[in-house]
């Protein structure tokens, strides 16, 4: 009776956790695919792709399409362009303006949450001096904060 209740609960146990790691799976495949989707439409190429996809063109509207497509796609892309550098000038401003309020340890910890998020990240190579007379300490590890000796992935921008 005792080796058959223990199997149940081992079973369940064990289902359980399949179930659990097939969703976590399942769902960073989910997202994966909608934000590749997403991403196409940033380039030129993938902005006339999926214009292209969407209406489902003859070969004779695609020749007269195209010209439209290579246009627009050219202007949302310097669109994007000059969207991320108003960003990032805003950044440099904002860090500009509450830097000289805060401690070393609150730009030490704002400064590491803000490289350990792939979506905050400057431009490699573009990081926004501290404020003159404060020198922003080294980050070290610990809840929340990017560990000490692992650098941030360079693949993100």
């Amino acid at each position: 009776m005792k080796k058959s209740k223990i199997r149940t609960i081992l079973v369940l146990a064990g289902t359980l956790i399949i179930g659990f790691v097939l969703g976590m799976l399942t769902s960073v495949q989910i997202r994966h695919a909608q934000l590749k989707k997403f991403r196409s439409f940033a380039s030129q190429e993938g902005f006339g792709r999926w214009t292209l996809h969407v209406v489902n063109s003859t070969p004779e509207q695609k020749q007269q399409l195209m010209p439209i497509i290579k246009k627009y796609a050219k202007k949302n892309l310097e669109l994007r362009k000059k969207y991320r550098k108003d960003f990032l000038d805003l950044m440099k401003d904002y860090k500009k303006e509450l830097y000289p309020l805060l401690t070393p340890e609150q730009i030490q910890r704002l400064e590491t949450m803000t490289h350990a998020r792939p979506g905050m990240r400057h431009s490699p190579g573009k990081r926004v001096p501290p404020p003159r007379g404060k020198e922003t300490p080294t980050p070290q590890g610990g809840p929340g904060n990017k560990p000490v000796g692992r650098p941030c992935p360079s693949n993100y921008q």
